[in-house]
């Protein structure tokens, strides 16, 4: 015979398990349904169009940076950026630099 060291249940004590565990089986069987539901078209369409937009300001920001850094694309093309002694004022960026020396040499 096998013994055991605790006691047995009591029908109250069986019952609260019972609905316990069907309670846990119900969230479970809901959680499971809701993530086998498709997924809605609209929801993803406008998570992606949010995703393209923050992409797109990222952008725009960088290419500020870079504008402010380097200079503009076509700035210094020749003939414009021969500004005589307020160049540096004007355009004190890697670009103008870059034309300044160039000119020097």
């Amino acid at each position: 015979s096998v013994s055991f060291s605790h006691p047995r249940l009591s029908h109250a004590q069986r019952s609260a398990v019972k609905v316990l565990r069907r309670m846990q089986y119900f969230v479970a069987r809901r959680k499971f349904q809701q993530a086998r539901k498709p997924y809605d078209v609209r929801d993803v369409i406008e998570q992606y169009s949010q995703g393209h937009l923050n992409m797109m300001v990222r952008i725009k920001e960088l290419q500020r940076r870079l504008d402010g850094t380097l200079g503009k694309p076509g700035m210094f093309l020749p003939g414009k950026h021969s500004l005589g002694k307020g160049e540096d004022k004007e355009y004190p960026t890697i670009g103008a630099r870059m034309i300044r020396m160039e000119d020097k040499v």
